[in-house]
């Protein structure tokens, strides 16, 4: 017999929990029995509690199912699932990939030896709650998307994770100084000088730069595909037109190293490791090109009186890039790949042909690079 469907106000909480619409508080049914259980008001408590109840009576179940051969899913056995089945089609950035990867690590560890069903809200609070803001937001919004999954296949009754609540994320990195990052600049070396010029001429993300190729570079354009946003917007895909201040970058960017990279260095020593991972044995790692512009920024001495979390990255000198361009009376909204409204995925599985945004790197920099 089809059991009849759950009424408005308790849809999203755990069986045998109902919200009672009169007293607004929540009261917990006994399975066993019918009785009823007054559970307060505070709704976070009272999913967690009704969870770990319906825990208890399933215990008998699990008895049954362990003779007959089926045993709980753990979450790390499902995670793994997840890895293989679900995150590939999405076709997701590298980056991403890497951050995830990150957070999965952070998973297994905290949840090691649980089953999916046995993660109650309150575990998942205490882990965010040990995380900052950002980096807990990043997390929660992965696990509910994990528990969706679980859930549709049957692996827990309902999303623990959903049930938690957004960190407010306080912005606390300050821009970058045109005299900050002029003596940033100075303390880098050759290959970090030129990332830090075509950030200022092309204002493009850390990735997109580390990506830009010689041979990209042609018919008078060079041409570059956003990581981010490639797959949400036409914007994602522009051809920067090669004017001279360009130009002189580029011309930079070319030394005694051979490399298809504008950005490149020959490496202390070649790991076996790193070598795996890298398109090319010259190419720059993202974590890398973060770190060596920390240790440049840091031997500037730039921003005395700065607290560590306020302090500027690689990141940030995008946002100044774009802030001179507006400085200077010109168009950072192409030059950005920034959409000015919801626009058609530019490419699809059947249609290869891209439409690229022309747009004209023309700021000036020499007051940075001298």
């Amino acid at each position: 017999m089809v059991p009849r469907p759950r009424n408005p106000a308790n849809k999203g909480l755990p069986q045998n929990l109902y919200f009672d619409a009169r007293r607004s508080t929540y009261r917990y049914r006994r399975p066993t029995d019918g009785k009823w259980f007054p559970f307060g008001a505070d709704r976070l408590k009272a999913i967690d509690a009704a969870r770990q109840l319906n825990l208890e009576f399933m215990r008998g179940a699990d008895l049954v199912g362990s003779v007959m051969g089926n045993t709980s899913d753990l979450f790390t056995g499902f995670l793994d699932t997840y890895e293989r089945d679900v995150l590939p089609p999405r076709e997701l950035a590298k980056g991403t990939l890497g951050l995830y990867a990150v957070h999965f690590r952070r998973f297994r560890k905290h949840f090691e030896g649980k089953a999916v069903d046995q993660i109650t809200i309150r575990m998942i609070a205490e882990m965010l709650d040990a995380l900052t803001p950002r980096t807990a937001n990043q997390c929660r919004a992965l696990l509910i998307d994990i528990f969706n999954h679980a859930a549709a296949k049957g692996l827990c009754p309902d999303n623990p994770a959903a049930s938690t609540i957004n960190r407010i994320e306080k912005k606390q990195r300050k821009r970058h100084t045109i005299e900050g990052l002029k003596a940033i600049r100075e303390k880098s070396p050759a290959w970090l000088q030129n990332a830090i010029d075509l950030a200022l001429i092309t204002a493009q993300r850390r990735t997109d730069i580390l990506n830009m190729r010689f041979d990209g570079v042609r018919e008078g354009f060079l041409y570059v595909v956003q990581q981010k946003t490639a797959k949400a917007s036409d914007a994602a895909w522009i051809r920067f037109k090669v004017t001279d201040e360009l130009q002189t970058v580029i011309s930079r960017c070319r030394d005694d190293i051979v490399s298809p990279y504008l950005v490149h260095r020959r490496p202390d020593r070649k790991k076996q490791k790193q070598a795996q991972t890298k398109d090319h044995w010259t190419q720059v790692e993202e974590r890398y090109l973060t770190r060596a512009f920390k240790e440049a920024r840091e031997a500037a001495d730039c921003y005395k009186g700065w607290k560590e979390e306020e302090m500027p990255g690689f990141h940030e000198v995008r946002a100044l890039s774009l802030h001179l361009y507006q400085k200077a009376g010109k168009d950072g909204q192409k030059i950005a790949g920034h959409a000015s409204e919801s626009m058609t995925k530019n490419y699809q599985r059947d249609h290869a042909e891209v439409i690229w945004s022309e747009a004209i790197p023309d700021l000036n920099i020499s007051e940075i690079t001298g």
